[in-house]
């Protein structure tokens, strides 16, 4: 599986692109309507070649130790 980050993402179409280590702009389409994302979220997926192009499947969050999705927003107080 490969790593990357959210760069956007469409709640209503749940269609959204992830930039992975390379800079590269991955198109993904979220299949489950439970799950949303959000800009910066660090996410897990897997590439697959489609007539389209390339295409982010199984895209999954990361979740830090206590359960939390990784997200790389920068709170300043």
């Amino acid at each position: 599986m490969r790593t990357g980050i959210v760069v956007s993402y469409s709640t209503s179409d749940r269609i959204g692109f992830i930039k992975d280590s390379n800079n590269q702009k991955i198109r993904f389409y979220n299949e489950n309507p439970t799950v949303f994302f959000r800009r910066n979220d660090v996410v897990q997926y897997s590439v697959s070649l489609t007539e389209c192009g390339l295409r982010a499947v199984n895209v999954v969050s990361i979740l830090d130790r206590n359960g939390a999705i990784v997200n790389l927003d920068i709170n300043i107080n």
